[in-house]
Protein backbone atom coordinates (compact mmCIF):
# COMPACT_ATOMS: atom_id res chain seq x y z
CA UNK A 1 0.00 0.00 0.00
CA UNK A 2 1.82 3.38 -1.02
CA UNK A 3 1.35 6.54 0.18
CA UNK A 4 -1.50 8.17 -2.25
CA UNK A 5 -3.66 4.91 -1.06
CA UNK A 6 -3.24 5.68 2.42
CA UNK A 7 -3.81 9.30 2.29
CA UNK A 8 -7.36 8.11 -0.06
CA UNK A 9 -8.64 6.19 2.56
CA UNK A 10 -7.72 8.32 5.63
CA UNK A 11 -9.82 11.06 3.74
CA UNK A 12 -12.49 8.57 2.83
CA UNK A 13 -12.76 7.73 6.58
CA UNK A 14 -12.73 11.35 7.85
CA UNK A 15 -15.82 12.25 5.18
CA UNK A 16 -17.56 8.95 6.56
CA UNK A 17 -17.03 10.37 9.66
CA UNK A 18 -18.07 13.85 9.63
CA UNK A 19 -21.00 12.75 7.49
CA UNK A 20 -22.55 10.41 9.98
CA UNK A 21 -21.98 13.35 12.48
CA UNK A 22 -24.24 15.80 10.11
CA UNK A 23 -27.02 13.62 10.14
CA UNK A 24 -26.51 12.55 13.61
CA UNK A 25 -26.67 16.72 14.31
CA UNK A 26 -29.87 16.85 11.91
CA UNK A 27 -31.77 13.95 13.83
CA UNK A 28 -30.83 15.82 17.26
CA UNK A 29 -32.62 19.39 15.21
CA UNK A 30 -35.11 17.22 14.39
CA UNK A 31 -36.14 16.10 18.18
CA UNK A 32 -35.46 19.21 19.68
CA UNK A 33 -31.53 19.34 19.58
CA UNK A 34 -29.03 21.98 19.76
CA UNK A 35 -27.88 23.10 16.10
CA UNK A 36 -29.56 25.95 14.27
CA UNK A 37 -30.76 25.32 10.70
CA UNK A 38 -28.22 27.52 9.43
CA UNK A 39 -25.66 25.61 10.83
CA UNK A 40 -27.02 22.51 9.18
CA UNK A 41 -27.24 24.06 6.16
CA UNK A 42 -23.72 24.94 6.02
CA UNK A 43 -22.54 21.72 7.12
CA UNK A 44 -25.14 19.81 4.20
CA UNK A 45 -23.21 22.13 1.89
CA UNK A 46 -19.59 21.42 2.98
CA UNK A 47 -20.72 17.81 2.77
CA UNK A 48 -21.88 18.30 -1.17
CA UNK A 49 -18.54 20.15 -1.50
CA UNK A 50 -16.62 17.87 -0.74
CA UNK A 51 -18.30 14.79 -2.18
CA UNK A 52 -18.18 17.26 -5.97
CA UNK A 53 -14.25 17.21 -5.07
CA UNK A 54 -14.06 13.20 -4.79
CA UNK A 55 -16.40 13.16 -8.03
CA UNK A 56 -14.37 15.65 -9.80
CA UNK A 57 -10.91 13.84 -9.11
CA UNK A 58 -12.27 11.03 -10.30
CA UNK A 59 -13.41 12.47 -13.79
CA UNK A 60 -10.01 13.75 -13.98
CA UNK A 61 -8.72 10.11 -13.52
CA UNK A 62 -11.28 8.65 -16.08
CA UNK A 63 -10.35 11.23 -18.44
CA UNK A 64 -7.12 10.37 -17.66
CA UNK A 65 -7.32 6.55 -18.67
CA UNK A 66 -9.60 7.24 -21.51
CA UNK A 67 -6.92 9.80 -23.37
CA UNK A 68 -4.33 6.91 -22.56
CA UNK A 69 -6.69 4.51 -23.89
CA UNK A 70 -7.38 6.31 -27.13
CA UNK A 71 -3.97 7.13 -27.80
CA UNK A 72 -2.71 3.39 -27.49
CA UNK A 73 -5.98 2.57 -29.91
CA UNK A 74 -4.74 5.03 -32.84
CA UNK A 75 -0.77 3.76 -32.57
CA UNK A 76 -2.71 0.29 -33.08
CA UNK A 77 -4.47 1.97 -35.56
CA UNK A 78 -1.66 3.09 -37.25
CA UNK A 79 0.16 -0.06 -37.06
CA UNK A 80 -2.60 -1.85 -38.39
CA UNK A 81 -2.32 0.29 -41.37
CA UNK A 82 1.57 0.55 -41.89
CA UNK A 83 1.23 -3.74 -41.68
CA UNK A 84 -1.68 -3.72 -44.39
CA UNK A 85 0.50 -1.54 -46.61
CA UNK A 86 3.99 -3.38 -46.16
CA UNK A 87 1.50 -6.78 -47.30
CA UNK A 88 0.25 -4.90 -50.93
CA UNK A 89 4.00 -3.91 -51.55
CA UNK A 90 5.35 -7.69 -50.89
CA UNK A 91 2.07 -8.61 -52.65
CA UNK A 92 2.81 -6.46 -55.91
CA UNK A 93 6.84 -7.20 -55.87
CA UNK A 94 6.53 -10.91 -55.68
CA UNK A 95 3.59 -11.30 -58.03
CA UNK A 96 3.59 -13.42 -60.92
Amino acid sequence: MDLKEIITDLFRIIYVIILIYVAYQIVRAIFGGTWATENILIAGMGVILAGMFTIVSFLINQGKCLGTLKERTKNIGDSLSNLGRDFKEHVSKHKR
